[in-house]
């Protein structure tokens, strides 16, 4: 992939990471009354995965 492909994957993980993180943690913590711990959990997990595979490939990215 040349750099700008590269580059834009790089923003479609992090936008993802975005949306997960409103979605799963934000919208339990907002809500406490009927809080799900493992929802909770997942969605902590669900955006440190794209946050990581955004990272990784924009370190690629500076090297070349």
């Amino acid at each position: 992939m040349n750099n700008k492909q590269t580059s834009n994957l790089a923003k479609f993980f992090y936008d993802i990471a975005k949306i997960d993180f409103a979605a799963l943690v934000i919208a339990q913590l907002a809500n406490p009354s009927d809080s799900k711990y493992w929802i909770l959990i997942v969605g902590t997990i669900a955006t440190i995965v794209p946050l990581l595979v955004g990272l990784t490939l924009d370190r690629k990215e500076d090297k070349k």
